[in-house]
């Protein structure tokens, strides 16, 4: 059933944006439709249902028009290439990568990116994310924390 309602969620998009008249009507709807897919994805993976987010994500993934939305799906895209029944961690890593080319920023990305890196046994890598963290957001923040701990669990 959830599939069904993802699938007409999917086939929606583009008609939907065919019979509308106004471009802003459109835009503000179609962002709509990429919010709402992306929490069904992040549900997803909450659950631990990564290969189900994956595919999700990578049909999310295809559109051009992301819009503010692009470094979050790609970020989770990754998260999913990783965390996944077959992990990827090529993809994961290209995913990270795309997310961090529209948000330098993101404090997710570079978390999760730190993570590819100890799973690599790059722990210098690593720690230069921990370090970009700590500038972005601070020791505080649930990303640095995060990071460190995994990197001290891969070091033990």
């Amino acid at each position: 059933m959830k599939k069904l309602i993802i699938i007409l969620t999917f086939i929606s998009f583009n008609a939907f944006a065919a019979a509308t008249s106004s471009k802003s009507d459109v835009s503000s709807d179609r962002a709509e439709q990429i919010n709402n897919l992306y929490e069904v994805a992040e549900k997803r993976i909450y659950n631990n249902e990564y290969d189900k987010a994956l595919k999700l994500l990578i049909n999310l993934a295809k559109n051009d028009d992301l819009g503010q939305k692009k470094a979050d799906i790609y970020n989770l895209l990754g998260f999913s290439y990783r965390k996944s029944s077959n992990p990827d961690l090529d993809k994961s890593f290209n995913a990270y990568m795309t997310a961090l080319e529209y948000d330098p920023k993101h404090a997710g990305a570079h978390e999760y990116l730190g993570e590819l890196y100890m799973m690599r046994g790059e722990t210098e890598k690593a720690m230069n994310m921990l370090d970009k963290l700590e500038n972005l957001v601070g020791k505080n923040a649930n990303e640095y924390k995060d990071l460190l701990k995994a990197i001290k669990s891969y070091q033990s």
